[in-house]
């Protein structure tokens, strides 16, 4: 584990005064981490998903990449229950930084067999981005970095998500689960770096592909 990762790692495990933090940056893709921090789901204490907080912190330390992450614990789940200060702020950001594309980082079983879940809601979370989980697919997989499935075993198409709030607001969201034995620093299989750089690559490309959208649109009006 390299220094730098060290430090992001143990920035999750401090006390923080704010339940969440912004940080602003280049670009119109957001990166969220609601389960940075443990969480409470109907009453049950679930463990941190610490590495999704980590990489937004180094994507935004390292390439000024937009970031919204859990700090603190409030006994509540910002994916899950029908009211959430994270998901509310989560939209004004999208809303004040001309927001165009969130993808909402979670953490996959170690057991599980894929390298990452991209959940799109069944399609519905794409907002006329059709070719956004492609994107994110190619650069995982030309990393060696597979297998990439689509809404197989979560979609994030729940009421209460935080991909299918952005979406109904009008971004192209996808909850994007990553297996957590890319990510732990113990773990036989971990490829923490190649995961930052594969997400470097896909925001990218997320972002090129908004520019080219945007740009098709305005050819047109």
């Amino acid at each position: 584990m390299t220094d730098e990762v060290a430090r992001a790692l143990s920035y999750f495990s401090m006390e923080h005064a704010a339940p969440f933090e912004a940080r602003p940056g280049r670009g119109r893709v957001l990166l969220s981490a609601p389960h940075a921090v443990v969480q409470t789901r109907d009453g049950r204490l679930k463990p941190a998903e610490r590495y999704t907080g980590m990489l937004c912190l180094l994507l935004n330390q390292r390439r000024r990449r937009p970031c919204l992450m859990k700090t603190r614990h409030l006994h509540d789940d910002a994916n899950h229950d029908p009211q959430s200060p994270y998901r509310d702020t989560l939209l004004a950001l999208c809303a004040a930084w001309d927001v165009r594309v969130v993808l909402d980082l979670h953490q996959l079983s170690p057991q599980r067999p894929m390298a990452l879940c991209v959940g799109t809601g069944m399609g519905r979370h794409l907002s006329g981005l059709t070719q956004a989980p492609q994107v994110v697919r190619r650069a995982f997989e030309t990393r060696g970095l597979g297998p990439v499935t689509l809404d197989d075993p979560f979609s994030g198409h729940g009421l209460c998500t935080v991909s299918h709030a952005a979406a109904q607001a009008g971004m192209c969201a996808m909850q994007l689960e990553l297996n957590s034995a890319l990510l732990m620093e113990d773990a036989p299989g971990e490829r923490f770096l190649d995961v930052l750089e594969a997400l470097d690559a896909a925001l990218q490309g997320l972002d090129a592909l908004v520019e080219t959208e945007d740009g098709a649109a305005c050819s047109l009006d």
